[in-house]
């Protein structure tokens, strides 16, 4: 049952997203709102990636899948069928706003159009790789090189390095997301909500803000680049062969020199030059030389402990299964156990990233594939009970039936 409390409990998206926005509808979803996901009636790519859970293949088992789709519903149709575009145009009509994928198809295009071309239509996030090109069709690693922030990462001496995680796609959620709010609260207040478009290249772009500050030609006489970062000399190896993030943050500088003084046994830094900020930052690497000894000397474990009681920035760099065992995460109930009814057991997920003293956002299960179908083909698109039978018996949609073609079905 939808919780009422969560701000968006009254508005319902169309979630036609891929790999690339599908993470901003799950964010939707997490406020609140009810998140239609029209599928192929096999899957679709997020469903149908690995890894999978346990290692075994299958549609309901992929671990995107089972994260990004977390408290939606599922509506499985074949795209191939014209009855079954106009029935998730139809769909759409009993929707707020229209998530778009980043890559689309010649019909894909067509329904967003026709979606767009209702009276009173939803309003629609389309999704480019970049506005003078909207065709083009990009992967997160080219979006992150033409975003910038694959120039700027990595080090010299090496190729860039491709972040983890498909940042580029996760920017673009967040865009999508914001604009789908946007286009919400257009309607909400009577308006033509229109259809926004955002673009992975801009939203890449919003990772690598601070090198576009102009002012940094001008302090340091330098524009970051991976052969010039920014904000080098970051990581250091502990003793015990482990990575740590090290930062001086500041105003805590005075606690670093006396660490390294009390440590190294080192007057080196007593120079009142040290203090200044920008000076710190062109001899950096000087710098670096001592954070690399000091680091040498502590297990990576009080390494940390040390450097944060004296208020620098001092974290440690994870894998994946680290994170999972991280004892500050565990200790503040990160991670969740969500029961998924088609396996039969349960998956831990990442807790939602919306914090509120006025509500709770609950993490749902990721739906079995064209488990809502019947229910949204009669409840948001207001189709007849014979007209929902027949599209079964076309093979136009499949999914789970609520009880045998052509009997009642249970009031809602």
């Amino acid at each position: 049952m939808p919780d009422n409390s969560l701000p968006l409990a009254d508005v319902t998206i169309l979630d036609l997203s891929d790999d690339a926005t599908v993470f901003g509808a799950r964010l939707l979803a997490e406020l609140g709102a009810d998140l239609v996901r029209i599928e192929d009636l096999h899957g679709d790519s997020v469903r149908n990636r690995g890894p999978f859970l346990h290692g075994e293949a299958g549609v309901e088992r992929g671990l995107a899948h089972l994260l990004f789709n977390a408290g939606k519903r599922s509506v499985a149709v074949d795209f191939q069928s014209s009855e079954a575009r106009e029935a998730v145009v139809r769909v759409a009509a009993g929707c707020d706003a229209v998530i778009a994928p980043l890559r689309q198809s010649p019909e894909m295009r067509a329904l967003l159009d026709a979606i767009a071309a209702l009276s009173g239509a939803p309003g629609v996030v389309d999704a480019v790789f970049r506005r003078d090109a909207p065709g083009d069709q990009a992967t997160d690693l080219i979006g992150t090189a033409a975003g910038g922030l694959l120039g700027l990462n990595g080090f010299a001496a090496d190729p860039p390095n491709h972040p983890a995680g498909e940042l580029g796609y996760k920017e673009l959620s967040l865009a999508a997301a914001h604009a789908a709010l946007a286009l919400v609260f257009e309607r909400q207040l009577g308006h033509e909500p229109g259809r926004v478009t955002v673009s992975l290249q801009e939203a890449v772009n919003f990772t690598t803000i601070q090198t576009a500050n102009a002012g940094w030609l001008r302090w340091v006489g330098r524009v970051p680049s991976r052969n010039v970062p920014m904000s080098p000399f970051t990581t250091y190896t502990a003793s015990d062969g482990e990575w740590v993030s090290f930062t001086i943050h500041p105003p805590n500088w005075p606690r670093y020199h006396d660490w390294i003084k009390r440590d190294l046994e080192t007057d080196a830094l007593d120079d009142p030059a040290w203090a200044n900020g920008t000076y710190r930052a062109l001899h950096n690497q000087e710098l670096s030389g001592y954070t690399r000894q000091l680091c040498a000397r502590y297990a990576r474990a009080e390494l940390i402990a040390e450097g944060q009681s004296r208020g620098l920035l001092v974290l440690p760099v994870n894998s994946v299964a680290q994170i999972a065992d991280d004892v500050h995460l565990q200790s503040r109930d990160f991670f969740h156990d969500v029961e998924i009814p088609q396996l039969g057991e349960s998956v831990k997920l990442p807790r939602t990233p919306f914090l509120s003293s006025a509500h709770e956002s609950g993490i749902g299960a990721a739906p079995a594939l064209g488990a809502d179908t019947e229910r949204v083909l009669r409840d948001i698109a207001g189709f007849a009970q014979p007209e929902i039978d027949a599209f079964f018996a076309s093979g136009a949609v499949t999914g789970e039936r609520t009880a045998a073609p052509g009997q009642p079905r249970p009031a809602v």
